[in-house]
Formats: C-alpha cells, structure tokens, sequence
C-alpha cells in the first residue's frame, strides 16, 4: 500500500505519454516534492529519496545528450529514484531498458507497419554498401519519435513488485 502513490503516478505517465508523447513538468517535479515530503515523514529521511534523484540524474541524462531518450523521461527516472531510492531505481532502469525493446518495436510497428521497417533495413543496407549517410525518409522507423516513458514506468513497476514481495532483487 506504501508504494500507490508511485503505481498512480506510473499510470499518469504511461497515459500521457502514449496520448499526448509529454510527460509534463508539473507532474514530474510535483511527484519529487511529494517524494521527498512522504520519505521526511516515513523517517527514510532525505538522503535516501535524494540519492535516488541524483543517482538516476547521473545515469539517464547521458541518454538525454545523445538522444535516445527525451527530457521528460529524464525527469520521470529523477521522480521514480525519489519514491523508491537509488537502489531500486538501477533495477527498475534495467527492466525497463528490457521492456523497451519489444515495446518500441511494437510501438513502431503500430506507426509504420511492414513497409516502414523494410525501408528502413534498405537504408541501412546502402549506407553500410555505399559508406555515406541516408537521411530517414518519411515513414521510416528510424525517423520516428516512439514514447520510452511508458518502458521505464513499466521497468519500475515491475522493480517495486519484485522487491515488494521478495520474489527477486539484483542489488540488495
């Protein structure tokens, strides 16, 4: 029951993020106030939600540099290593990476079907033939934005159960 807060802001982000691809500031920064106040008067104190902020800062917003993920991403990873510390955050970021391949494959295939991919792998094929670099054409899997938010917030989820319950943990 301690961690509904993080499941309701989960589902908020998933949402959002497949409907309108943001998630907004608001709510990110809103979930680390609330983070940091719920932590103060559980007496976890501080520390603990702050070292999941700065620990998940320091490990996504490399991913943000060179564009892998998007901002509000970066900000969701800072609000969940707040709720849940930076120990559950490193699982709940490898699951989430796990989660995100099949999701952005169907996610992209939602978008662009068959022939997005097949244009795609053509292109990759004459630039690795012709060494020089193909722009993405439109239509093309490699030009699309597809939503990472909703992998992450599934990673965490699936992190907070499994350490909920006991069932597995990677780094305790």
């Amino acid at each position: 029951m301690e961690q509904l807060p993080l499941i309701l802001f989960l589902i908020v982000v998933i949402w959002l993020d497949l409907s309108i691809n943001k998630i907004p500031n608001w709510l990110t920064l809103s979930f680390v106030f609330l983070s940091f106040s719920y932590h103060f008067l559980l007496g976890s104190g501080l520390p603990f939600s702050l070292t999941g902020v700065i620990c998940s800062f320091f490990l996504l917003f490399p991913l943000f540099v060179i564009k892998f993920i998007a901002g509000g991403d970066v900000k969701m990873g800072m609000a969940i290593g707040s709720f849940v510390g930076w120990e559950v955050f490193l699982e709940s970021l490898l699951y989430g990476f796990i989660i995100g391949l099949p999701l952005v494959l169907i996610l992209s295939w939602k978008q662009v079907g068959w022939k997005g991919f097949k244009t795609t792998f053509t292109r990759y094929g004459i630039i690795l033939g012709t060494r020089r670099y193909l722009a993405p054409a439109e239509g093309e899997v490699a030009g699309l934005k597809v939503p990472y938010g909703p992998a992450l917030a599934l990673g965490a989820a699936f992190a907070v159960v499994l350490n909920h319950f006991n069932i597995f943990t990677l780094v305790s």
